[in-house]
């Protein structure tokens, strides 16, 4: 990956927070936002409009289980798909295919724990863009600490249209 943008999703009062930033190479999770990018509250936890460091405007979706599961994007469109779960339990969710693979480049991973203590719950968020029109589903798996069998199984149905 030559470049990618970071999508920060964090609770705050009831809404989320999504700030971008453009980075050399993947990033690490960290969360550090040294670019200057802008940061927009949410108010419809399903859709933000975003501010890039280069003061560029994008309208970024976000996609969960308990919202739907048919994402409809445009052709070089950012989006999110975020899932719930407890890391510190050791339980992970990793995208494990899907037919839409190939229409999507996955540009960064984030996990977000609300809280310290053991078992805090949080979410998982898998930030793509759309690179190809087309469509299919996308797969994610969410495995047990030490386990190659997946608990649990969620599949999006992705299409990407034409801008």
């Amino acid at each position: 990956m030559t470049s990618s943008m970071r999508l920060r999703l964090a609770a705050l009062t009831g809404a989320a927070v999504i700030s971008v930033a453009a980075l050399a190479g993947c990033g690490s999770s960290s969360g550090t936002d040294a670019s200057g990018a802008g940061a927009t509250t949410v108010t419809d936890a399903n859709a933000a409009t975003v501010t890039e460091a280069n003061g560029a405007t994008e309208a970024v979706s976000v996609y969960r289980p308990d919202s739907g599961t048919v994402i409809n994007e445009t052709l070089g469109a950012t989006f999110a798909v975020q899932l719930s779960q407890s890391a510190s339990t050791g339980y992970t969710w990793k995208q494990a295919g899907g037919t839409a693979a190939s229409l999507v480049d996955l540009i960064d991973e984030d996990t977000e724990t609300n809280g310290d203590a053991p078992g805090s719950p949080g979410t998982i968020t898998f930030a793509y863009r759309a690179s190809a029109e087309g469509s299919g589903t996308l797969v994610f798996e969410e495995f047990p600490p030490g386990s190659q069998k997946a608990s649990d199984t969620v599949t999006f149905e992705v299409s990407v249209g034409a801008p």
